[in-house]
Order: structure tokens, then C-alpha cells, then sequence
């Protein structure tokens, strides 16, 4: 079977349309895993620890126990 000509255009144009698929997929995956990366290191206040010092208890034995609490 003989190739047309716009076949072998097509054919000699998949290894450059491969490499720029390639390129927008990693870009877009780069662009997430640094959007993630600078929300892990730049922490918004909605989702920030506060400590809160509870009162300390007293056990039996007279030990006392201090307890700490995460909001």
C-alpha cells in the first residue's frame, strides 16, 4: 500500500505533536505540585494550630498531670 503525501506528513509531524503534548501535561502537573508545595509552606490561618494550656489535674498519688490541647 503506497502512502499518500498527508500521511507522511502526518507521520513525520507525531514525534514534534508527542513532545508538545508531553509538555502541557508536565506543565499542568507542575503547576499543581508547586501550588501544593507553596499552600504546605505558606500556611493560611484557617487551618493553623493554636495550644491551649488546660488545668493541670491532680492524680492520685498526688502527681499532677498537665494536659495540652490542639484547636
Amino acid at each position: 500500500m503506497k502512502r499518500t503525501s498527508r500521511q507522511l506528513i502526518v507521520g513525520s509531524l507525531q514525534p514534534f505533536l508527542f513532545c508538545v503534548g508531553m509538555y502541557f501535561v508536565v506543565l499542568i502537573f507542575s503547576v499543581f505540585i508547586c501550588s501544593s508545595i507553596y499552600r504546605a509552606t505558606h500556611g493560611s490561618s484557617r487551618g493553623s494550630l493554636t495550644l491551649q494550656k488546660a488545668p493541670e489535674r491532680q492524680l492520685a498519688g498526688g502527681t499532677t498531670a498537665m494536659v495540652t490541647a490542639f484547636k
